[in-house]
């Protein structure tokens, strides 16, 4: 469903219901705050802080003016992190939702920020050159000091491995960072030292990853564009393996798990919802497919989404 947040109740997974939608206007991504019931949306107006407290009647509190046509978010307790292109990284405190406000703003020198992921006191930020009606020239992928947010530090460049495809990072457990370099495939960092990080391991075959899942601490599930879904097993960092796929007719984007679904959320298709065997990690596709471009439960909303992005299909 195009230029909408739709809100769905998903607590029985054969009757799902929609529960209420709320228009924007070329939607790019989403952060949820579980604790307070709010959504913060990027669209073509800004970021829209809309609450969910009242899941059949979605509230718009504010818009944040970021100045730029499409964003990524990352939320922190209550600061936002938004890489706004040539505005930079922007944080903006949200502990008044109605009022937010511009604490922090840290610009490269050369590039725009784009995919943003924040690790503890750090933040990796993707940089690029826009083309306009051609694709992006990737630079790089930086490390920030965010310790302090009103005075953020450049603190190293991520060696990549030679390769670099505009990806960031997307999960972290202990020094472990995981992000999907799209065409240059999943990529395993070490950041036990973050003046000095570099590609551990590396999983690819030939695929175009738009997102991944962490799951069980190893277990890895890749959005594959032009095929669906893959899954990987990380318990040797240095020699990753396939242990299953999922062929789709739809462009794929984005995927979360909860066991035992794994959702897939697709650019024509909408979100496919498919069966996880936890044990031997196949997955099948549940007897149901949906035709709405966001699903967020009432009543398993913590489950499905905890520590995960939930991304608006353009």
């Amino acid at each position: 469903m195009n230029n909408q947040l739709v809100i769905q109740n998903i607590s029985d997974i054969s009757d799902i219901v929609e529960l209420d939608s709320f228009y924007l206007y070329h939607p790019h991504d989403i952060q949820l705050d579980l604790d307070r019931n709010l959504v913060f949306a990027t669209a073509s107006n800004g970021i829209n802080l809309i609450d969910y407290t009242n899941k059949s009647n979605l509230q718009l509190l504010s818009t944040y003016k970021n100045f730029t046509y499409s964003t990524f978010i990352s939320l922190q307790e209550e600061l936002l992190y938004i890489g706004a292109e040539d505005y930079g990284l922007q944080v903006v405190n949200v502990t008044d939702p109605s009022n937010p406000l511009l604490i922090g703003n840290w610009s490269d020198p050369v590039g725009d920020i784009g995919q943003v992921y924040i690790c503890s006191d750090y933040a990796f930020v993707a940089t690029r050159i826009p083309n306009p009606g051609s694709s992006p020239t990737y630079l790089d992928l930086k490390v920030l000091n965010i310790s302090d947010p009103t005075n953020i530090a450049y603190v190293s460049t991520v060696d990549t491995g030679g390769t670099y495809n505009g990806g960031a990072p997307r999960a972290h457990i202990n020094d472990l960072v995981y992000f999907n370099d799209h065409a240059f495939g999943l990529k395993i960092l070490d950041f036990s030292n973050p003046f000095d990080v570099s590609v551990i391991g590396n999983f690819s075959d030939g695929g175009f990853y738009n997102d991944l899942e962490l799951f069980d601490e190893e277990i890895v599930f890749l959005a594959d564009d032009y095929f669906g879904l893959k899954v990987v097993n990380c318990s040797i960092v240095d020699e990753p393996f396939l242990l299953g796929t999922h062929e789709l007719s739809w462009r794929t984007l984005r995927v979360a798990v909860n066991d035992p679904f794994v959702f897939i959320a697709t650019l024509t298709g909408g979100v496919r919802i498919l069966s996880l065997n936890p044990e031997t990690h196949t997955i099948t596709l549940f007897p149901l497919w949906l035709i709405f471009g966001i699903v967020i439960s009432s009543t398993t909303l913590r489950l499905v989404f905890y520590r995960k992005k939930l991304y608006l299909l353009e």
